[in-house]
């Protein structure tokens, strides 16, 4: 069976093709993961509000890493249980890799879960003062654990192939983004009965990684909610509930090694969320694991074929308020990012630079040249959020901190240019 993804209003369906086409055909994948939970102490990200630091771990934090080499090259992907990177770091991260794998710096993606419960990172390297040395230390640490977890995986290549399913999961997040009667636009943080009528993509890709012998290495799901079941109350390192997903999978024995990438949770929150105590992220977890279980029995052969990577780079000027300026305080930065595809066949995983609000997801999977796109955000750069031209007008939050404004099409056409530089 091959899988076909979804456009926007259809059901998932599937079709028939001959087995032959269902052959690895050459391509070799590896897999690996490091234990990235920082000292108790460091700071947490995520919440202006939140002064103190770390206390204690609730959950610990791990990061994975999926790299494929075909007869056309080879990529590597990386998810991670932070907030996200700035490009600053990213970079380094690429430079010393290719330098231990061989495999070129522009061909890896660098993400994160987007949890509000770990480290900061970012600002570490952007402090104009200088950063405690607790922060600065990990953020040192990190690098070198992210470089070494890429060539784990780059040399535990051996022969597999990709497989896909989708489900949903509507029930377990909403869009934060409400109208008042007034026409006013608000952020409402929690939807515990669900009454919030904004878009929402409930889609869960599964991407798994075979091996001959049938097992299965690797589950890899693209999921778009913000992982902030923990508030700024919170000040416990944790996951939030991709960490829990992950230990479920695990522990089920669907696969060796669970990863989560994060697609549209830019205007998306958990129902239940802002809370304290590891049995909300439990939940969570838990709830998102039996949808991606119930799945996981769907799981079918990726078309193999070309393994590349391609990139579009994106040059704006932003405007971005950072936390703590006033509005007339915004200063004009230039910005260059990059929209990244890895391809491997009729698969393709898109890395986006921010905060991507969830109408995007469908908008970047319609315009795939390949039937699985997984669109993986807060990759390779940490630029603000990521709005449709639609919510601009309307302010709010992630307007406010958003790293420009009417960007709609001209991330379409770079999501589209870096796809198209795989074929």
């Amino acid at each position: 069976m091959a899988v076909i993804q979804p456009k926007r209003g259809e059901k998932m369906a599937t079709k028939k093709k001959k087995d032959h086409a269902r052959k690895p055909a050459g391509q070799l994948i590896g897999v690996a993961t490091i234990d990235i939970t920082p000292p108790i102490g460091v700071k947490l990200a995520g919440y202006g509000s939140r002064k103190d630091p770390s206390v204690g771990v609730g959950h610990r934090l791990r990061a994975e890493a999926l790299a494929c080499e075909g007869t056309d090259g080879g990529w590597v992907l990386v998810t991670s249980d932070v907030i996200g990177y700035p490009r600053q770091c990213v970079l380094s991260v690429r430079e010393k890799a290719q330098k231990k794998t061989g495999v070129p710096g522009a061909a890896m993606l660098i993400s994160g879960t987007h949890t509000h419960s770990g480290p900061v990172v970012r600002q570490i390297y952007q402090e104009t003062e200088e950063a405690p040395p607790l922060d600065r230390n990990y953020c040192n640490e990190l690098e070198e654990k992210l470089v070494c977890l890429i060539a784990d995986a780059w040399k535990a290549r051996k022969e597999g192939f990709f497989e896909a399913a989708w489900t949903e999961a509507p029930e377990l997040g909403s869009n934060r983004r409400v109208q008042l009667p007034d026409g006013s636009w608000v952020n409402e943080w929690q939807d515990f009965e669900g009454k919030h009528t904004g878009y929402f993509d409930p889609s869960v890709l599964l991407v798994g990684v075979r091996r001959p012998d049938g097992s299965r290495d690797c589950l890899f799901v693209n999921y778009g909610c913000h992982p902030v079941t923990l508030g700024p109350r919170n000040l416990r390192i944790s996951a939030d509930y991709p960490g829990y997903l992950k230990d479920i999978l695990e522990a089920r024995g669907v696969c060796r090694t669970a990863m989560f990438g994060l697609a549209g949770g830019g205007n998306i929150n958990p129902r239940v969320c802002i809370m304290v105590g590891p049995e909300y992220p439990r939940r969570m977890g838990e709830s998102l694991a039996e949808k991606v279980l119930g799945a996981v029995p769907n799981l079918s052969p990726v078309f193999p074929g070309k393994v590349r990577a391609g990139a579009s780079e994106w040059k704006f000027v932003s405007t971005r308020r950072r936390k703590g300026q006033r509005p007339w305080e915004k200063e004009e930065r230039e910005v260059s990012s990059e929209l990244q595809a890895l391809r491997a066949g009729d698969l393709i995983f898109l890395g986006v630079p921010g905060e991507l609000f969830s109408e995007y997801v469908a908008m970047f999977r319609d315009a795939s040249p390949v039937p699985v796109t997984a669109v993986v955000s807060l990759a390779n750069d940490s630029v603000g959020y990521l709005p449709v031209d639609g919510a601009v007008p309307q302010g709010g939050h992630e307007v406010t901190f958003a790293a420009c404004h009417y960007i709609q099409n001209a991330l379409v056409e770079h999501a589209k240019k870096a796809m198209s530089a795989t074929e």
